[in-house]
């Protein structure tokens, strides 16, 4: 009689805490999912995407089928939605030109690729500050801040170097500057002479890449990074990669990457360190996937980058 009275006792605890747990995480979606007036709510699963609860469209039609990377329907109600926002700030004698923020859910099962687009069609969409949830963990959603960097010359030039990375992710060690030069100065008419001296001479960001593809049973992981960083006496020569058939050995090498930087900027001044490091510095990580991944696969990458404290940003592996 008592072994039965303690069974149901350890039921009714179990199944109190299921529901404790359960309100937790009801709470907590509610809480990110609800609108504020100056931080709209995109939701995008395998179906349909919608914008604080009006739906737009299908996202098989709207964003899997299209070959832009531009989500019109999206991109036309998001301007809308912050053209509204900075009215409202201007009211009250604040300045419009601050960040727009927004909160971004998808689905754990939605494409890397589909990901890929809603993102860039937010920030063309005028929000450049993201809170992002991937699949139902409401708790653990990550923030990231896009600073708004104007290309000129030089900027351009450093865009070609990482569109270069992406594509060539696969079986290799360098990607030289001659490398880069060639394709940069055949594409833009620009002389070899006239970049290395404005560009890449003096050019010392260490450009952290992580990327992974499918490799028989599991994944092969990529980093590339330019290792001049550590060795300002050097020019910049270009990038090397290194490949990693398992994950741990794959967080080994970033905690190397990690403490070598760590033990590099001890001298220098914290705020200047800060400031650097916002735009350019290297606890900046780029992600870049092929577009069919699941976002549930990616998700635990993105979340231990995020614990690291990583600023993070997305691309696209080019074909």
């Amino acid at each position: 009689m008592v072994g039965f009275r303690m069974f149901n006792f350890s039921r009714a605890f179990l199944l109190f805490f299921s529901l404790f747990f359960l309100a937790a995480c009801n709470e907590e979606k509610k809480e990110f999912m609800t609108p504020k007036p100056d931080e709209p709510v995109l939701d995008v699963n395998v179906d349909e995407y919608s914008l604080n609860g009006m739906v737009l469209g299908k996202t098989a039609t709207d964003i899997s089928a299209i070959d832009s990377l531009l989500i019109e329907p999206l991109y036309k109600e998001l301007q809308k939605t912050r053209e509204h926002e900075q009215i409202e700030v201007l009211k009250i004698h604040q300045s419009a030109d601050l960040a727009g923020k927004i909160k971004l859910h998808v689905d754990e099962n939605l494409s890397y690729g589909d990901f890929y687009k809603s993102f860039v069609s937010i920030f063309w969409g005028g929000y450049s500050v993201f809170n992002i949830v991937i699949g139902s963990n409401y708790k653990d959603f990550f923030q990231l801040d896009i600073p708004i960097v104007d290309y000129d010359l030089c900027g351009f030039f450093i865009g070609e170097m990482k569109e270069l990375r992406y594509k060539y992710l696969r079986n290799r060690q360098k990607l030289s500057i001659g490398e880069i030069l060639d394709k940069y100065t055949r594409d833009k008419y620009i002389s070899d002479e006239e970049i290395k001296k404005e560009c890449y001479e003096k050019y010392s960001s260490l450009d952290l890449l992580l990327s992974y593809y499918r490799k028989g049973d599991g994944n092969a992981y990529v980093v590339s990074l330019n290792e001049t960083f550590f060795n300002e006496s050097r020019p910049f020569d270009g990038f090397n990669f290194y490949t990693f058939d398992n994950e741990a050995d794959l967080w080994k090498f970033i905690e190397d990457i990690r403490s070598r930087v760590e033990s590099q900027n001890k001298e220098q001044n914290k705020v200047l360190k800060l400031l650097v490091d916002t735009l350019v510095g290297p606890n900046n990580i780029s992600l870049a996937f092929e577009k069919d991944i699941p976002m549930k696969d990616i998700a635990p990458i993105i979340k231990k980058l995020n614990g690291y404290g990583y600023r993070i940003n997305f691309s696209v592996v080019r074909e």
